[in-house]
């Protein structure tokens, strides 16, 4: 550590340790600050978010971004409006090969550890640290010549006030990545909470993580709309801890328009336990009876591109050291069928006629032979997509 690196650590006013990520080198909060178990840690405990369990988001950003910098010759700005410690913006600097990054974060401390991280990475010139509310930070770089080729969104719980001000501060067919943690809104757990924050009528169903991600693009898409802008969704993950998106921004009312075609109602139907996708409805023209119910708003167009999704399995078996669960985001969203919305829970479905949970695989066998469309869901271990109806489902697991 050098005396320039040995002044800015007397800055800080807690106990830090060295972690290597990418190839990056990292000075971030002692892990006791936050840990309250051997794999399990509650970063906003910590003096400066760093949330080492949340690797692999960050290792999906590296991937974009270096795909990004292989088709795009011409200088590249990263934002970051939340970097707490800054792990992001140096990893797409030193990874993915960006030339220039602007990080924010709102804590004097956050800021300290950035500053503190871009000099021990060699990378002051390149970086330029803020200390503002990540609203401004948004504001100050929404100007033709200012604005970021990816901006990263990331803040604790909901990004939905950072939406508006986000989607303006990125370059017509620039990206913009958004991570929400506030799971238990999403996935239709909380659904008061959904209602205020988002907007939406939703309940938890079995196909929840694929709600939870149509709830946060159908977010995205309207901040974009009120801003004539659209977005074309690359990437989409849920985890239990997370819901991460990724899009092309695009300005112009076509494409606020054909952003907002795409956000509409989804109807349900309850039998046997569980929740039967009818598919997208405008509530002006639909039936509804006891048996049915209407979820959303939601985002119904598609929610990855399979061209980008493929481009980022190749990435990841390129920078081996990027986490293995990358290749498993991508194998699972391949095999996903992208025109059905939702699915069949088979575990619900199994308890609700009081039989063991059928092996996935075979169901999806028996379907197909029937000449119905059948895949796993890309986004709920236990849901398979497909044509058939809720009685020809059971009608084949009953024969097994």
């Amino acid at each position: 550590m050098n005396k320039g690196q040995e002044k800015s650590l007397r800055k800080l006013d807690f106990e830090t340790v060295t972690v290597r990520e990418g190839k990056a080198e990292i000075i971030v909060p002692k892990p006791d600050y936050y840990r309250v178990s051997p794999n399990e840690y509650v970063p906003s405990k910590a003096p400066v978010f760093y949330n080492p369990l949340m690797k692999e988001n960050r290792d999906l950003t590296i991937a974009v971004a270096s795909i990004m910098r292989k088709e795009i010759g011409r200088k590249l700005v990263f934002g970051d409006s939340m970097a707490g410690v800054g792990v992001r913006s140096i990893r797409v600097l030193l990874e993915a090969g960006w030339d220039e990054a602007y990080l924010n974060d709102n804590s004097e401390r956050a800021f300290a550890s950035m500053v503190l991280n871009l000099e021990k990475n060699s990378l002051v010139g390149k970086a330029h640290p803020s200390k503002i509310d990540a609203n401004l930070f948004h504001a100050e770089h929404s100007s033709t010549g200012t604005r970021f080729d990816m901006l990263d969104i990331d803040p604790f719980g909901t990004p939905i006030r950072f939406l508006d001000t986000g989607v303006r501060a990125v370059k017509h067919g620039a990206l913009i990545s958004i991570t929400a943690t506030d799971t238990a809104n999403l996935f239709g757990v909380q659904r008061r909470a959904a209602k205020i924050l988002y907007g939406v009528n939703v309940l938890k169903t079995g196909f929840m993580r694929e709600v939870g991600i149509r709830v946060l693009l159908k977010a995205l898409g309207e901040a974009a709309a009120r801003s004539e802008r659209g977005i074309e969704p690359i990437i989409s993950v849920a985890s239990r801890h997370y819901v991460k998106i990724i899009a092309r921004v695009l300005k112009g009312r076509k494409h606020a328009f054909q952003t907002a075609s795409k956000i509409n109602f989804l109807k349900l139907r309850k039998a046997n336990g569980i929740y039967e996708p009818m598919g997208p409805i405008d509530p002006s023209e639909a039936r509804v009876d006891d048996s049915c119910i209407l979820i959303g708003p939601l985002y119904v167009g598609k929610v990855f591109s399979k061209n980008w999704v493929e481009k980022i399995a190749v990435e990841r078996v390129e920078k081996n050291w990027l986490d293995e669960k990358i290749s498993k985001i991508t194998n699972s969203l391949l095999s996903d069928d992208q025109e059905t919305i939702g699915g069949f829970d088979l575990v619900g479905l199994a308890s609700s006629l009081r039989i063991a949970p059928p092996s996935i695989r075979i169901i999806i066998d028996k379907l197909l032979e029937k000449g119905f469309q059948a895949c796993r869901s890309g986004f709920d271990a236990n849901c398979i997509k497909t044509d058939a109806k809720l009685d020809d489902l059971i009608k084949v697991v009953k024969s097994l």
